[in-house]
């Protein structure tokens, strides 16, 4: 890929009571505020799954204005939602599960015999696999919830059901990113990565997944997606690391077509990402866009607040 732009940043604050607020893991705006989740649950109970709307008091700064509670877990299908990412799209806002597994880090702290039952612990949570689609009312609180799960369609398909046995973090199912564009959805895969470093994105109608989907595949160098944009003439992809590597995350542009060999599609390098300390680049709100640039809030898993942080990026 051609050599990346550097991208013009300034550090934004956010106000407020910010829940599981080093877990920020997606972020989205929706009527003019930003929305932010996170992938762990809060409570007494350590179960129940929020959405915050922060509204806008300056330039660089956000503050807290409603909690909307998304889902209540239980120790039978699991307590948390697992909130990756969350899209919008006139009077709609979308929230999905990551509808991963996941298994036990190993711990030195622990005998070898613990370490070795950890290893062959692979968690399963029914409360991951959810596609949420809202409405809220003029006071911001829920006036209509649908949703379904993709775990049906991801254990039929030829490509997918391979994946659907392995835990995320060691190349399986794993949904980060979500957007929407003229009424349909793309989930963006951290994993899999497939053969010469194709991974795919999922293009559905809410209403039908089983009928209506289509895999589309994007080449990001061994880089899962760790979240999507919708822009006027594509996405913005944000891309890094499917498990622990050392890779750099990367901001991307996607013209939205298939970019296996034959397909129409067309990546475009536009950044290299210098995350904050040891954050972990994990959602990307577009503000605005011009002829020239983007306007962007992104995000970062693992610091205080989500880190947020104000991108200009050239095309």
């Amino acid at each position: 890929m051609p050599h990346a732009e550097t991208a013009t940043t300034k550090a934004v604050s956010f106000h407020g009571n910010i829940l599981a607020d080093k877990d920020i893991s997606a972020i989205a705006i929706f009527r003019g505020m930003l929305v932010i989740g996170s992938d762990e649950a809060v409570g007494n109970k350590s179960n129940k799954n929020y959405i915050q709307l922060l509204k806008q008091e300056n330039p660089h700064a956000y503050r807290t204005v409603n909690d909307i509670l998304i889902y209540r877990g239980n120790k039978l299908d699991g307590k948390e939602l697992d909130i990756e990412a969350i899209a919008a799209e006139d009077q709609y806002l979308y929230v999905i599960g990551s509808h991963s597994l996941a298994r036990k880090r190993l711990k030195k702290s622990n005998s070898y015999t613990d370490n070795r039952l950890r290893l062959s612990n692979i968690k399963h949570e029914s409360s991951r696999n959810q596609l949420f689609r809202l409405t809220l009312n003029d006071s911001n609180q829920i006036n209509s919830r649908e949703q379904v799960s993709l775990s049906a369609l991801f254990n039929s398909d030829p490509v997918l059901s391979r994946f659907t046995n392995i835990p995320s973090k060691e190349n399986g199912i794993d949904i980060e990113g979500l957007a929407t564009k003229n009424g349909l959805l793309y989930l963006g895969f951290r994993g899999p990565v497939l053969r010469d470093g194709y991974v795919p994105v999922m293009q559905l109608k809410f209403e039908k997944p089983e009928l209506s989907y289509q895999l589309l595949y994007v080449a990001l160098e061994g880089r899962g997606i760790r979240d999507i944009a919708a822009v006027s003439d594509g996405f913005l992809i944000l891309a890094g690391p499917v498990g622990d590597e050392a890779v750099s995350f990367q901001l991307l542009h996607w013209n939205g077509k298939d970019c296996i060999p034959g397909g129409a599609g067309r990546m475009k390098l536009l950044s290299e990402i210098t995350r904050p300390d040891s954050g972990k680049a994990e959602g990307l709100a577009l503000l605005s866009e011009t002829t020239e640039a983007y306007s962007l809030i992104m995000i970062f898993d693992g610091l205080r607040k989500g880190a947020p942080v104000h991108y200009t990026i050239k095309k």
